[in-house]
This record gives structure tokens, C-alpha cells and sequence, in this order.
């Protein structure tokens, strides 16, 4: 897929104060370029343009929109940055420093966006949550998603996963609207699910009872704790155990569904779909 047109229409012949790309696009066009629905690119585009607009205003300056869009349009396709350099009037030296510069504004704010609830939220999730499965005080539903790296030079073992690729696990937690509510992206793929955990600060929240009597659903791969819900081993179980399993596998849908509507080929962001340098 090319770089998104709006960004090759407007980058050569660029006046900052007429530009507009955005008002421009058909809701059809900014999904297509930018994964997102426009409602979700505005916002995006609202939060970081502060933090990514040039210094000085001049005909050369690359604008905050355009770095944005530039960025998502990467994400989304997944391309070279040369040909995009070229396709949008940009060298690729300076394609990826806008896309280094945005993707690092990405990571420094995104706690303010992928937050914890606090308790009037945790509360709704639990409500939520138990009207669906009769499970109570459910704040979050969490799991690993592994994303795929090329073989880094150092501690390379350590980055196989159980598929023998090279990966960073991702330690994620949804709550019952498919919404990320906590991430970790910090270990190697050859760390255990329960390894992660362990060495997460929102366990060490849960540790300090923060949150009360508020639980997270896990798979197998988790252990059992006063604030962990996972599946009884596969085997001999009772009724009641087996009653238990099916009501956890139905909640934990949520939690696959948001990572599949993450990693979605063709649709989201293809970039999840390929090997990058960690």
C-alpha cells in the first residue's frame, strides 16, 4: 500500500496557514490511510500537535498534521520509509526522523490515554462484567500478544518465543468495551505470561491493595490469587468447576477480541503484521 495521497497532494507546495488536510477527506479516505475512523485521527491529531508542531512556521517546515499523518499512514501500511519519503516529497532520512519524533510523543503521553480506571470506572466494569458471566468484582481482563521483531545483537535468546520467533511478549488488560486499560511492552518474547505479571507494576498495585476486592481474568497461563480468576486445569473437574470454566471463557472473549481488533491484517495497523527492530 503507498503512502496515504493527501500527504503527496500537499507536502510539496506546502502554506501552513491554508492547510487543512483532514476538513479535506472523505471518512472512507482517512480509514483507509490512517486505520482509524476521522473522529479517532482528530483526536490523535488534537492530542500530539502540540507536542510535534515545528518551532517556526515557515514553506518548509513539515507541519504538525502532515508528521501525524505521516506517521499513521506508516503504521497503517507498513512501507518502506524511502517510498514514502518519496511519494510525499520527503527524503527518508527525514521521513524517519517525523516518525521517530511522533512515535516517541506516542509513548511519553500515551499514559495519559491508556490509563487504570479509578473506582466510579472500576465499579461499572465490575457491574458489567458480572451481569455477563456472574463473575464479581471484575475490573479487567488481561493476556499476552506477542509482536514480532528482527533478531536483536544482544540477549538474542532471550527474544524466542514457543513459536521460535523473535518477539516482544505484551502484557495487556481490557475492560468490557474492548478499550486497553493497561500495557506493558518492556520483555522479551521468551518471558512467561505469569513472569510478565509478576514483574508488572500493576501487579505490585494489586499487591498493595489498591484496588480492593477487584480482580483480573486470566488465562492458564496465570497463576491463582486472591486477585487472579483463571480456568481450572483441563482434566477430571467437578460440575460446579466445569460451570466455572465455561462462564470464564465466555468473559475472556473480550480480551481476544481487542487484541484481534488490534492486530487485524489489513485493516488496523499493518506494521503489527511485520518483523521491526526492537
Amino acid at each position: 500500500m503507498s503512502v496515504p495521497l493527501f500527504v503527496l497532494r500537499n507536502e510539496r507546495n506546502r502554506r501552513y496557514p491554508q492547510r487543512k488536510l483532514l476538513e479535506s477527506l472523505s471518512e472512507f479516505e482517512i480509514r483507509k490511510h490512517t486505520g482509524l475512523p476521522w473522529w479517532g485521527a482528530r483526536e490523535i491529531l488534537g492530542w500530539l500537535e502540540p507536542h510535534v508542531e515545528p518551532k517556526q512556521f515557515t514553506n518548509h517546515a513539515v507541519t504538525a498534521e502532515s508528521k501525524v499523518l505521516t506517521t499513521l499512514g506508516f503504521f497503517r501500511s507498513g512501507g518502506f520509509q524511502w517510498l514514502m519519503g518519496s511519494d510525499c516529497g520527503l527524503s527518508q532520512p527525514t521521513a524517519s526522523r517525523i516518525i521517530e519524533q511522533v512515535s516517541r510523543v506516542l509513548v511519553t503521553e500515551s499514559p495519559k490515554i491508556v490509563s487504570f480506571p479509578d473506582a466510579a470506572e472500576q465499579k461499572r466494569i465490575s457491574t458489567a462484567f458480572h451481569a455477563k458471566s456472574r463473575f464479581p468484582n471484575i475490573i479487567g481482563i488481561i493476556d499476552g500478544s506477542h509482536v514480532n521483531i528482527i533478531s536483536p545483537s544482544q540477549d538474542e535468546r532471550s527474544f524466542v518465543n514457543r513459536k521460535q520467533n523473535h518477539s516482544i511478549n505484551v502484557q495487556i488488560i481490557c475492560d468490557d468495551q474492548f478499550r486497553f486499560i493497561d500495557a506493558v511492552a518492556s520483555n522479551p518474547g521468551g518471558a512467561h505470561d505469569s513472569f510478565v505479571f509478576r514483574n508488572s507494576h500493576i501487579h505490585h498495585r494489586f499487591l498493595t491493595g489498591e484496588f480492593g476486592n477487584g480482580k483480573l481474568i486470566g488465562d492458564s497461563g496465570y497463576s491463582r490469587s486472591p486477585f487472579m480468576e483463571v480456568p481450572y486445569a483441563r482434566g477430571i473437574i467437578t460440575p460446579f468447576q466445569n460451570d466455572y470454566n465455561k462462564r470464564l471463557t465466555s468473559v475472556r472473549c473480550a480480551i481476544e477480541c481487542t487484541i484481534g481488533r488490534w492486530k487485524r491484517p489489513g485493516e488496523n495497523f499493518a506494521i503489527l503484521q511485520q518483523k521491526f527492530v526492537a
